[in-house]
């Protein structure tokens, strides 16, 4: 989910709707010409079969965040599966599904939020072109946004580049420059972004609750 490791969905550099697993493009023990086939964006279809997130999913990932660098620690709080379908029209539809409780860390004072318990279920819809894809979320969820056009999207939705919604649902679509798969080490610009569809509630933005973290506050509610 960032530039050493795995990256989020099929938008690559973009980090919106952190973690869904068959969008990761690359893998420590692959080279990224060819990663193992779990790994593969689109992914293979499973033929409606739920399978085990592939190794490397929940590896802790940072990102440029809050004036710092924000570290975020996944651990699975249910067993975090997923499943791939594709369509008669040669989309790609990939449905995740688990619970994790996250550790989030900002490297320059050390604010810490431990144990946010997160949905990390999404569906998330790659479309025929290879360049255009929908991500589906349903709080409570994480999104991170580095890249520019999906921060300004969010920003004219009143919503900031990192935030935890605990209900409601976002839906984006966005749309990249090429094929997020064809080079790994050199993800594809956004071109534009969508917000589908905003009905989030009880938004908490990471920098603010890390800001009240480091005061001794209690950051976020159960």
């Amino acid at each position: 989910m960032h530039t050493t490791q795995r990256i989020t969905a099929a938008a690559a550099a973009a980090l919106l709707f952190a973690a869904t697993p068959a969008g990761a493009t690359s893998h420590e023990s692959a080279s990224p010409a060819e990663p193992p086939a779990e790994m593969q964006w689109p992914p293979a279809s499973t033929h409606g079969k739920f399978i085990p997130a592939p190794e490397g999913y929940l590896d802790p990932y940072t990102a440029p965040l809050c004036d710092s660098e924000v570290t975020f620690t996944p651990e699975p709080v249910e067993p975090l599966r997923y499943r791939v379908l594709v369509t008669e029209d040669g989309d790609t539809v990939v449905e995740t599904r688990g619970m994790s409780a996250v550790d989030i860390v900002r490297a320059s004072d050390g604010a810490t939020l431990e144990d946010v318990e997160l949905d990390f279920s999404a569906i998330e819809t790659l479309y025929g072109d290879g360049t255009t894809f929908t991500i589906d979320r349903t709080g409570p969820a994480l999104v991170i946004v580095t890249d520019e056009v999906e921060v300004e999207v969010l920003a004219e939705a009143g919503l900031p580049e990192a935030f935890i919604f605990l209900s409601g649902r976002l839906k984006a679509t966005i749309t990249l420059e090429s094929e997020s798969g064809a080079n790994p080490e050199e993800p594809p610009a956004v071109v534009s972004a969508e917000l589908v569809e905003n009905t989030t509630e009880y938004v908490f933005d990471v920098c603010h609750l890390l800001d009240q973290a480091a005061a001794g506050e209690e950051a976020l509610a159960p």
